[in-house]
């Protein structure tokens, strides 16, 4: 009897009567009706038939058993879709939720999973990637009108910015961020002041990651990567990514975790630019770090325990992948840059290639 009380009184206001009305029907006291709806007591199960059928729905439906069916059946479907997303296999998941969403179309954190993953999915394809993004605008619009969760309309509004950012829509992405609250209003910050104890330990680690990943982004539009800046010169981005990469051994000492994916990332920024500076012993260190890490961020186990000063005792699990794709592949790919021809035919350039391999994904 799961739900049976809450059905009972819901099914009761919808035809606007009262309990003591509802107590002259079934010939039993109104106070045996407010105990139904308390839950403090149930009726007789010879009852369930005719209360039943004087609602006009079935006994599963009364106890609320189609609404547990569809509750495991929901759960079902994120299950699985962390099992794709832990084989990389988002495309599966977006199938996933586009069908449980046209099934619970008011299922409002199906429709935040559905758009976080229609964001997440990697495809070189332009035309599906706005598809994608035009989705996920129109999604998040229906989400924001009608749904008063704020965790799933913060959540929403993330993507949201997201998709139009890769839309090209930059001032109506600006315009939704500026009303979002700055990093000393989340409750992240927060909390801080609030909680106690092993409590307040575990949060302000936690803490400890988001902000770094938050410094970390700022300092990679510090580092100006896509040259914007005319006046920055080379040695003057590598020397803000070298910084990036003191803050994340800061904090991690070398076991990055997911992060590692990060760490190979500024080692690859700065051989891609030691490179152009002709700087071929730095060039070709970095791109040796560079394969380090993201062999390391594409053999992680599904769970492990982080062990820095920090954050020691920080279980990471769920690895989501997104291929067909590895770091090793975007890697991979990076290598055929006519850039990197003058140290190509080296012996540590073929080892860097040799030794990624085994984890590029072949696209179709």
């Amino acid at each position: 009897m799961i739900k049976l009380n809450e059905n009972i009184k819901r099914y009761r206001q919808q035809k606007c009567m009262t309990q003591s009305q509802l107590a002259d029907v079934f010939n039993v006291s109104e106070q045996a009706i407010s105990r139904w709806e308390n839950g403090n007591t149930y009726p007789d199960i010879t009852l369930l038939p005719a209360i039943a059928d004087y609602f006009h729905v079935t006994i599963d439906e009364l106890m609320g058993m189609e609404s547990y069916k569809d509750e495991r059946e929901i759960e079902k479907v994120f299950e699985q879709c962390r099992e794709n997303d832990r084989k990389g296999h988002v495309h599966k998941s977006v199938k996933l939720l586009k069908e449980a969403a046209k099934k619970y179309p008011t299922n409002f954190t199906i429709l935040m999973h559905l758009v976080k993953e229609l964001n997440f999915e990697y495809t070189d394809d332009n035309a599906k990637e706005h598809d994608n993004c035009e989705m996920v605008i129109d999604i998040a619009s229906r989400v924001l009108n009608e749904c008063t969760d704020r965790q799933i309309c913060n959540s929403v509004i993330n993507e949201k910015i997201i998709a139009l950012r890769k839309l090209g829509c930059i001032d109506e992405a600006i315009e939704i961020s500026k009303e979002q609250p700055t990093i000393w209003e989340t409750s992240s910050f927060r909390l801080i002041e609030l909680l106690s104890g092993e409590e307040l330990k575990i949060h302000c680690k936690n803490t400890v990651m988001q902000f770094v990943l938050a410094t970390y982004s700022t300092m990679v539009k510090l580092a100006d990567l896509d040259f914007a800046n005319d006046n920055m010169t080379i040695q003057e981005r590598i020397d803000v990514v070298k910084k990036i990469l003191e803050l994340l051994d800061l904090i991690y000492e070398d076991n990055y975790g997911y992060e590692s994916r990060l760490v190979a990332w500024m080692h690859r920024a700065i051989a891609a630019m030691e490179v152009l500076e002709g700087n071929t012993e730095a060039t070709l260190e970095h791109l040796e770090q560079a394969a380090k890490y993201s062999i390391i961020h594409d053999t992680l186990p599904d769970r492990f325990t982080l062990d820095s000063t920090l954050l020691s005792g920080i279980e990471c699990k769920d690895h989501y992948r997104n291929f067909d794709w590895t770091e090793c592949t975007e890697f991979n790919e990076k290598l055929r840059q006519g850039r990197y021809d003058i140290v190509r035919n080296t012996d540590r350039f073929k080892a860097v290639e040799k030794e990624i391999t085994p984890y590029v994904v072949t696209k179709n």
